[in-house]
């Protein structure tokens, strides 16, 4: 053997040596389910032009309990656009709405580094026109950013772990303008599930410098130019007065003069805004007309009841505005619709699968006839539904521009085409503090976009919609239980209100109070709901158990005629009107109603009731307090009365004797003249 031989078969051996001797690692696949948010928070330009360079900004979080290391973010975007809300629908449907060419140049990414768990990172990615790739046409761009990462096993695959996009519209200048507004809902916070000692509280969190309910409205004053609409659920405004006066809260609630400020401060500011712009009104609390609908039987006199704590807190606040319904996803059918026509000029605000033959070339309001007439749908359709990456003050303002685009070349191949640019903010948003003051104006002055008030397109002729619409429900409304209670509640406080002669403010609380319990809030918790309601009537209840009348157990006249104590007790916290009705057992005997009288507060005031028994000897008598109205009011008092006749003889007997007496006297006297005579008053002829 050579010696070159040699020296290749020593270096095998120790080679095939150091393998043997290395310990095994487990080989671990990477993460298959990373967990990141990715928020894109500018976009410069907002409208795609030739020659443009885009800045694309946002952050990245890791919400893995793990690190992600080397992490880099892309910009993509594919070559062609989309030029129909139909595309986009089916990109959605088929996952592959955001495919497109990743900008992979050097010096066109962003090297974000190593990121912790829980740590939240700046992206920035600038991409020269040129080096986009794009065709140029006439469109909308999905633009995104996409995240790649090395997991902690080294692992680092080329598809994404994270991902946002949103879209750039490319539409020339010459195009006609379309129709947009922004309508902007401000209603009461969902429900938290922790019980109604803290409700309070979590209005009060969202209404105050940096909660939702405040952001929304910064952002919304801070629009101007696309003729918003206002939706406001009065319940709202009345639920933050509330903590702002420091009323209707639970025991253990305290509220600080600071947080009454914030709170006063936010009803302030709401009601001017609404005021300064056109506004449209929920009724009191969203209530579940589907739950309504479903139960006709109560319907009239609970929606009747909503219209009045409705109505209440809108002359609280001297607001008015369009009456508008707003029925839960999946939860809107052809009866419902029906039932909610009124006069026909109160929009019902429905999705797009609740009228699955609606097109875009339509617009957004529409026209849909009932058996009891025609009323107007408002289509709520959101073009970046399903879209990756966190909702921001950006991607709603690229919507808006997107809408219009999409829109105004609509509308260039078909001169019939309706189609608008109307976007309705989601509730549940929250668009934080850090967005550029006049970020949404711009969208409104882009050559393309004209700012309209739905009211505006509501006097104009309406397309009709033939389409179908759902004959059953996908939601789970409230109970007809939930239904029977605040019908309760309403039986109960309307007898306590019958007997307060100023009883405005309580017949608006009281409807309020009924409102609250048909809200569609409820809908994910209906034990509670069913709760709270069952207390409010029990509370109705004990209200009027402390209007009491009461007498004596047995009552005893010297005569056929006489009188007897009744004595009412008024332990409400408000003056009463209430009359006395008396019910014999003898239906021959007629007892007049004692007339109306007021009570104070906490006061009690005692009658005499005057009765004739005739020739009855003894009757039972029954008390009900009644109010103006007639309707009996309470528990009823009853109580035993009889005339005593051995009384009468007792008069006879006694006055017998006394005259037997005066003649004794009398005889007795004469006879003590007689005896006692003297002689000068005899006659003159008796000394002869």
């Amino acid at each position: 053997m050579s010696s070159r031989s040699r020296t290749i078969l020593v270096a095998l051996l120790v080679t095939i040596l150091a393998i043997a001797l290395v310990p095994a690692v487990p080989v671990h696949a990477a993460d298959k389910d990373p967990d990141l948010t990715v928020s894109i928070q500018s976009l410069s330009p907002s409208r795609l032009r030739a020659g443009d360079t885009i800045t694309m900004t946002g952050t990245v979080t890791n919400n893995d309990p793990h690190a992600w290391t080397t992490v880099q973010a892309y910009l993509v975007i594919p070559t062609v656009p989309f030029t129909t809300r139909a595309q986009i629908q089916e990109a959605v449907d088929n996952g592959d709405a955001y495919t497109g060419a990743r900008v992979i140049d050097t010096g066109r990414f962003d090297d974000i580094g190593d990121l912790a768990p829980k740590e939240t990172r700046r992206f920035r990615i600038k991409v020269p026109y040129g080096k986009l790739g794009v065709s140029g046409a006439e469109g909308v761009y999905p633009v995104g950013v996409q995240i790649l990462g090395t997991d902690t096993d080294g692992e680092r695959s080329v598809d994404a772990i994270a991902r946002a996009t949103t879209f750039l519209p490319l539409v020339s200048s010459t195009r006609a303008p379309v129709p947009a507004s922004i309508v902007w809902p401000f209603l009461m916070p969902e429900r938290g599930g922790s019980g109604e000692d803290t409700e309070p509280l979590r209005l009060l969190t969202a209404v105050s410098s940096g909660g939702r309910l405040r952001n929304l409205l910064d952002l919304a004053t801070d629009t101007t130019g696309g003729a918003p609409t206002v939706l406001v659920d009065p319940a709202l405004l009345v639920g933050v007065n509330d903590l702002a006066r420091g009323r209707n809260l639970p025991e253990d609630v305290e509220i600080t003069r600071e947080q009454r400020v914030e709170a006063s401060r936010f009803v302030d500011d709401l009601v001017a805004f609404a005021r300064a712009q056109r506004c449209w009104v929920l009724g009191f609390d969203r209530p579940d007309t589907l739950a309504l609908s479903n139960n006709g039987d109560l319907a009239a006199r609970l929606t009747a009841v909503i219209e009045r704590a409705t109505a209440s807190a809108l002359t609280t606040f001297q607001l008015s505005g369009r009456k508008v319904s707003w029925p839960t996803s999946g939860g809107v059918t052809a009866d419902l619709i029906r039932s909610l026509r009124g006069a026909g000029d109160a929009p019902v605000i429905v999705g797009p699968a609740d009228v699955p033959d609606w097109d875009r070339r339509q617009g957004s309001l529409v026209r849909y006839s009932t058996s009891r007439g025609p009323m107007p749908l408002l289509v709520n359709d959101v073009l970046d539904a399903g879209v990756p990456g966190q909702d921001s003050v950006l991607t709603l303002r690229q919507r808006i521009l997107s809408e219009a685009a999409l829109a105004t070349l609509q509308r260039s191949i078909d001169p019939n085409s309706r189609a608008d640019a109307v976007t309705m903010v989601d509730p549940r948003w929250d668009p934080g503090t850090t967005w550029s003051t006049g970020i949404l104006s711009s969208a409104f002055s882009a050559p393309f976009v004209t700012g309209v008030s739905l009211d505006s397109i509501l006097t104009r002729p309406l397309v009709a919609y033939r389409g179908t619409v759902p004959a059953t429900s996908k939601g789970r409304p409230l109970g007809r239980t939930q239904l029977k209670v605040a019908t309760d509640i309403l039986s109960k406080g309307n007898e306590l209100s019958s007997v307060i002669p100023q009883s405005d403010a309580v017949d608006d609380s009281l409807a309020q109070d009924v409102a609250g319990v048909l809200s569609v809030r409820w809908r994910s918790e209906p034990g509670a709901a069913r709760m709270v309601a069952q207390a409010l009537a029990r509370r109705a209840g004990a209200q009027l158990r402390r209007i009491t009348i009461s007498g004596p157990p047995s009552v005893t006249l010297s005569s056929s005629k006489g009188g007897f104590p009744v004595t009412i007790r008024n332990g409400t916290d408000e003056a009463i009107r209430v009359g006395v009705s008396l019910d014999s057992s003898n239906p021959a005997l007629t007892i007049p109603e004692v007339k109306p009288f007021d009570i104070g507060a906490g006061e009690r005031r005692t009658l005499t009731v005057d009765i004739d028994l005739g020739r009855q000897k003894t009757t039972s008598l029954t008390a009900t307090l009644k109010s103006t109205d007639g309707k009996a009011i309470g528990q009823p008092a009853e109580f035993n009365v009889r005339s005593s006749k051995i009384g009468m003889v007792l008069w006879v007997a006694m006055g017998l004797a006394g005259l037997l007496v005066l003649a004794a006297l009398v005889r007795r006297f004469s006879r003590h003249r007689t005896q006692t005579r003297t002689p000068s008053e005899r006659p003159a002829d008796d000394d002869e």
